[in-house]
């Protein structure tokens, strides 16, 4: 039984562990989640949502960050 998943994260195929919920992803990655907006298969998702929605096969996320500018 295959026990990982094939996402696209911001456009580069990636394999996680399936159960994989979005904060998971997000601390893997060393991202603070009040930094970013998580969009998953063009679908913004909730911040609160994070650390209940598990990604799935096959997934398009896309992580965007908040940048300062003037």
């Amino acid at each position: 039984m295959n026990n990982t998943i094939e996402v696209i994260i911001n456009g580069i195929p990636e394999s996680l562990q399936k159960d994989t919920l979005i904060l998971d992803l997000l601390e893997l990655k060393s991202i603070e989640p009040a930094k970013v907006v998580i969009e998953i298969n063009k679908n913004i998702i909730k911040r609160e949502q994070y650390s209940s929605q598990t990604l799935h096969d096959n997934d398009h996320v896309e992580i965007l960050r908040f940048v300062g500018g003037g």
